[in-house]
């Protein structure tokens, strides 16, 4: 990887694309991978696609399906990750440009990174909206009722809708929960409807916001000088197409997991927070995270794909 450690050096630009791979070391699950939330979906049998769970006319439909898995993929830790505090090291040496996530953790927030270095592609659970009124609200007020794996509703009054019973019945009478009586609420007003809460995350079949587009075309396209993507599979469009756009800089892959769809300069294979944290090494950059433990080293073993694409393998050994 020496290569990458004169990228590191050298460039002053960077962009970073990144997946839930950089933080299922917190114990978030990623999406795709055999212990990701839809082998979770699948294994239950109760949909064809685990997709379904983050389809917006689903959803429209019937939250309660969305609402039974929340809870596994809600961030129930203030806790940030070893490549989440690589991305701040970035910052810190004046190298980033931007980071992309794809994560609706939030957590590139929390390990200190300034609101203009960060697109949030798919939105995340940091906020909330009616469905019915769009008031919005921070993701705390909706916490209780995720974690329990019930629908949350809108607590504004001026939403409630006269004449509508809170007990739904949706059209596929999945959903037939009545809402948890809030506190001070007579009989009369718990038989009243309020619109549906929804987490500010991007769900299938609904646009990303333009911030992603226009902060992409209009400014970090003519201005990166390196892209490194870590711990996303690239399957999900548009974000994905973040590699072809910025194809004229070099690009590094960082993952569990390679990618047979898109071609990198080099690929990086293995743990993402131990590789991060090797490269910072070798480029004497010191990140301040106590899961790093000064016993543990990496070692590569080097190998090409049939591309020619230069590919380590990543091995953890004491």
């Amino acid at each position: 990887p020496d290569d990458v450690v004169k990228l590191l050096e050298r460039c002053k630009n960077i962009v970073v694309l990144v997946g839930a791979g950089i933080s299922t070391s917190l114990g978030i699950p990623d999406f795709r991978s055999s212990r990701g939330i839809y082998a979770d979906v699948a294994g239950s049998g109760e949909v064809q696609d685990p997709q379904e769970i983050f389809n917006y006319d689903i959803f429209k439909q019937d939250p309660t399906l969305f609402y039974r898995y929340a809870h596994k993929i809600y961030p129930k830790t203030e806790r940030v990750s070893p490549t989440h505090a690589f991305l701040r090291v970035l910052y810190e040496q004046h190298k980033l440009l931007r980071i992309y996530t794809q994560n609706i953790d939030n957590l590139e927030f929390k390990s200190g990174l300034p609101r203009e270095k960060i697109v949030q592609c798919h939105g995340s659970f940091a906020t909330a909206s009616c469905m019915q009124c769009h008031q919005q609200v921070p993701g705390k007020e909706i916490e209780r009722d995720i974690l329990a794996g019930l629908v949350a509703y809108c607590s504004n009054p001026a939403c409630i809708k006269e004449g509508t019973k809170t007990m739904r019945e949706h059209a596929n009478g999945k959903m037939k929960r009545k809402r948890r009586k809030r506190k001070n609420e007579s009989d009369e007003e718990e038989e009243r409807s309020q619109g549906v809460m929804k987490p500010d995350i991007i769900f299938f079949h609904e646009n990303l916001p333009l911030e992603f587009f226009d902060t992409l075309h209009q400014k970090d396209k003519q201005k990166a000088d390196l892209l490194i993507a870590i711990g996303t599979s690239l399957k999900v469009s548009p974000v994905a197409e973040t590699i072809g756009i910025l194809s004229m800089i070099p690009q590094i892959y960082i993952s569990k997991t390679p990618v047979t769809h898109m071609n990198f300069d080099v690929c990086l294979l293995g743990p993402c927070d131990e590789i991060v944290c090797d490269l910072a090494r070798r480029v004497n950059w010191k990140i301040d995270h106590d899961w790093i433990s000064q016993k543990k080293s990496l070692r590569e073993n080097v190998r090409y794909k049939r591309d020619g694409v230069l590919e380590y393998q990543w091995h953890l050994v004491e």
